[in-house]
């Protein structure tokens, strides 16, 4: 595994995260943004670890592929945690953007070569 590449990921994460936080102006619920934060990580790294993200130099398309799958379970975790609903909208949003974030730092990696 790289761990350049995890630690990327995890950061262009959890940017993405907080940066959905500050645009609702919820940064202060604290909990609820590291509870976000880990259960989408859980959910990254478990599904990332089961398609071999980091075995092999994925191409981005496959990583954001991966994170659509990985994001619903984040959200299911996220709401299990939380005592909340699972909004369809939250996870097609979530899905969307922090797929585009996580495809964008994987492009970035890539040219820089960090993996």
């Amino acid at each position: 595994m790289s761990a350049r590449l995890a630690i990327g990921d995890a950061v262009a994460l959890g940017a993405a995260t907080i940066v959905g936080f500050i645009t609702h102006d919820t940064i202060g619920d604290v909990e609820r943004v590291a509870v976000t934060i880990a259960a989408f990580l859980i959910a990254w790294f478990w599904a990332a670890f089961l398609a071999g993200v980091y075995r092999t130099d994925p191409e981005v398309w496959r990583v954001v592929a991966v994170w659509s799958l990985a994001a619903p379970f984040g959200a299911a975790l996220r709401a299990l945690i939380l005592g909340m609903s699972i909004t369809p909208i939250f996870v097609v949003v979530t899905i969307a953007v922090n797929g585009a974030v996580l495809g964008l730092w994987r492009i970035a990696a890539r040219r820089l070569d960090v993996g």
